[in-house]
């Protein structure tokens, strides 16, 4: 429900063709949102969807208002079905080469939903590392991984983008400005870093692929064509700082968001410049900031915590632990390998930063004490505290 690629057997192996279902079903609803799914249940048993459920599911949007909310939920549910339907075919064509049509029937629909949802978990042997060498179906996962990471929001602008030629809103646009960054920044680096490791069997076109690829995969949704231990240490570095970083607002993927990621380095240009906060003509609303700045610090920080945990209850590298834990909290699936070896108590550690990362820090924080959060309306004095 996560959606994080974290397993301790193997799926394609160790779990029944019922159970892979399951699974899937699992992942669909985790992709699409729990109160997308709770709401789409309500309505179809008929029910009236009162004013709190709206805001919640718009509030998990990163909608203001509620208004709307039920024809919102319709172009979800119609936008997921199409991507995902029209990715099988691909999918389906590539497999059906070494496999029969249901099987490869099966993987295509498990594949696309996966990717789709981030997930990144796969029923073929050795997942996608032996499709190292293929273009159509790693180039197919990695479009829906970047759709599904855009969000449900940006994605619904760029359709009316396209076909009603309406402006982008500013925040879909640095959705797409960052996400391009992170890709092509992302691919260039691990390229240059691993050029003599993970990727050194390979020719310069199957290189450059494959960097990509990993640079897609790594923000959010956890599949692999080069296997992680080839990767140099730099190459894991920078894989990590992608997994932080994540998708956007309203996708399918986890992290700090590539919003937050982007108000902060507009906020720290101000700074330095001795300025307001400015992206495309627009001044960023001292909330914003405030909010990505709590995001990122209780997300750091929760991480960290999850590290000690770690370290206190399992005995394997700390580099493994480390991003075993960031994986987990950016609900990616990336692994070192070290996930089935992990203790009760490790596997338990785990599984609060995947459902931490999934639900939102702030989001779970503001939950738990929401009866109790009122807006002080006492003011004090200013101070001046010396920081850096």
């Amino acid at each position: 429900v996560c959606v994080t690629g974290l397993i301790v057997v193997d799926t394609g192996k160790e779990l029944t063709l019922a159970s892979q279902w399951v699974l899937l079903l699992l992942i669909q609803l985790g992709g699409l949102g729990v109160m997308t799914a709770a709401t789409t249940t309500m309505i179809l048993l008929g029910q009236r969807i009162k004013i709190r459920e709206r805001i919640l599911f718009t509030g998990g949007l990163g909608i203001d208002t509620p208004s709307g909310a039920v024809k919102l939920i319709f172009r979800i549910l119609f936008i997921t079905l199409v991507i995902e339907v029209a990715a099988v075919i691909p999918l389906f064509l590539v497999l059906n080469r070494s496999m029969d049509i249901p099987a490869a029937l099966f993987h295509g629909i498990f594949h696309s939903i996966s990717a789709f949802c981030n997930a990144g978990f796969s029923t073929l042997p050795g997942g996608l590392e032996g499709y190292a060498h293929q273009y159509i179906l790693p180039g197919t996962v990695m479009i829906l991984i970047i759709i599904g990471g855009l969000g449900f929001l940006v994605i619904g602008e760029l359709w009316f983008y396209l076909t009603e030629r309406t402006r982008l809103s500013p925040h879909a646009v640095l959705v797409l400005q960052v996400t391009s960054i992170l890709i092509v920044a992302g691919t260039l680096l691990l390229f240059l870093s691993d050029r003599t490791v993970g990727f050194s069997l390979l020719p310069l076109p199957l290189k450059l692929w494959n960097a990509l690829f990993q640079s897609v995969t790594a923000r959010t949704a956890g599949f692999n064509t080069i296997p992680l231990g080839a990767i140099s240490s730099l190459g894991i570095f920078l894989l990590s700082i992608l997994m932080i970083i994540g998708a956007s607002p309203g996708s399918t993927g986890g992290g700090i968001k590539t919003t937050t990621a982007g108000i902060l380095f507009f906020s720290s240009l101000s700074e330095i410049h001795g300025r307001r906060a400015v992206y495309r003509n627009r001044t960023i609303a001292d909330e914003n900031i405030r909010r990505a700045l709590a995001i990122s610090f209780l997300y750091l920080l929760t991480i960290l915590a999850g590290v000690i945990l770690l370290s206190l209850f399992e005995t394997l590298p700390f580099k493994a632990l480390l991003f075993e834990a960031i994986s987990a909290m950016g609900t990616v699936g990336l692994s070192l390998g070290i996930t089935s070896s992990l203790s009760a108590p490790g596997k338990f550690v785990i599984i609060l930063l995947m459902f931490w990362g999934r639900v939102g820090i702030l989001t779970f924080i503001f939950g738990m004490v929401s009866r109790d959060r009122t807006i002080s309306k006492i003011s004090y004095a200013e101070t001046n505290i010396p920081v850096g």
